[in-house]
């Protein structure tokens, strides 16, 4: 039994213990002499500290967006009796949840883009989009994340709509319970659990997003992804260093985000049994 567990431990020295202990020796300046210096000027430094800032806001906002609508959205295809229908936007769900990386952004550049698709058409009657709003800027790549964000949610509030018993709803409208007393005394509690375990998921899936963001705005996208991507790789900015700190600080938020969503989901259990 012990020997089947050989492969596992070591993928996960390989892949996961080594290349962190490296991170966190890189993050140090090196274990010759190492200094917390890295990791502070991710804080005090202005350009890293918005970064910071934005990649929590772009996380943030499109993770509570994409639960409010993926929730609504969930049980919208959980209640309809079109199987067909309901089996074709469950595929949907599944493939955009994945959508990401330089084929997302090339879509939404020729759909909203300076001259997309969308954004001529509405400035021949009248309507100047970028007057108001530019896909290139940090509202832009809230509107991209959420776009991969709601089916996520999606998929990951399914499962919970089932824990939705119909006797509970009958034995409310027994009682003299309304619509909007069952879901404000049940229903809501019931999935708040689950609302708030995919919220606090799709938040670290914002914080790791990477590709989309350097696609539409290449460096100028002050994120602590593309920061890291910078220092690694920039010819002005070379800092590998700086980049481990980042890195370490982003790790270390996206651990506790999991760790969260861990806790959270054992709470949504209890009513699945």
């Amino acid at each position: 039994m012990l020997l089947a567990l050989v492969p596992f431990l070591g993928f996960f020295l390989l892949f996961e213990a080594v290349p962190v202990v490296v991170l966190l020796g890189g993050s140090l300046g090196g274990l010759d002499e190492p200094t917390f210096d890295y990791l502070t000027t991710v804080f005090t430094h202005p350009v890293y500290r918005q970064s910071v800032l934005n990649s929590v806001i772009v996380a943030g906002v499109s993770a509570i967006v994409g639960a409010v609508v993926g929730t609504a959205v969930g049980y919208g295809l959980s209640t309809t009796r079109h199987q067909r229908l309901r089996g074709a936007l469950v595929a949907l769900a599944n493939v955009t949840s994945n959508a990401g990386g330089i084929t997302l952004a090339f879509a939404f550049i020729t759909v909203i883009g300076v001259a997309g698709g969308l954004t001529v058409a509405l400035r021949l009657v009248g309507i100047d989009l970028y007057s108001f709003f530019s896909l290139y800027s940090i509202a832009g790549l809230i509107v991209v994340y959420v776009y991969f964000q709601v089916p996520l949610m999606v998929i990951l509030m399914l499962p919970s709509f089932t824990a939705i018993k119909r006797e509970w709803g009958e034995a409310s409208a027994s009682l003299g319970g309304t619509g909007a007393d069952f879901w404000r005394r049940i229903g809501i509690p019931v999935l708040l659990p689950s609302i708030a375990a995919g919220t606090v998921l799709m938040f670290a899936s914002g914080l790791g997003a990477f590709a989309t963001a350097l696609a539409l705005m290449g460096g100028q996208a002050n994120l602590m992804t593309v920061q890291i991507s910078v220092l690694r790789q920039g010819e002005v900015v070379f800092d590998p260093s700086q980049a481990d700190a980042m890195a370490t600080v982003l790790l270390l938020m996206v651990g506790l985000s999991v760790a969260l969503y861990t806790i959270v989901h054992r709470r949504t259990q209890r009513w699945s049994h």
